[in-house]
């Protein structure tokens, strides 16, 4: 590598290669685990387990609500009755080929 933007860059299109590969391999462990009825499953790299998480629906009256707030942030941020506070940080772009 020849300078540390380019060694970043390679490892941001390593990372995203990576993640696009266990989202495509979690399915099918799960699949494989819930046919077989396991739980729970030991192996020499570590141990993979299936449970189960709430997924919320909200009703109407309550995604308004959520508008609600969102517009009274937006407020409070315009008339200053927020505060904010500017941190640094890193955005990285990929180039164009």
């Amino acid at each position: 590598m020849s300078n540390i933007y380019e060694e970043y860059a390679l490892l941001d299109a390593q990372e995203a290669v990576i993640k696009a590969k266990k989202e495509q391999l979690r399915p099918a462990i799960i699949k494989m685990m819930v046919e077989k009825g396991e739980k729970k499953v030991e192996t020499g790299v570590g141990s993979f387990s299936v449970g189960k998480r709430k997924v919320w629906a909200y009703p109407e009256s309550v995604t308004a609500i959520n508008d609600q707030f969102k517009a009274a942030k937006a407020k409070a941020e315009s008339t200053g009755e927020a505060t904010c506070e500017e941190v640094e940080q890193l955005r990285f772009t990929k180039a164009s080929l």
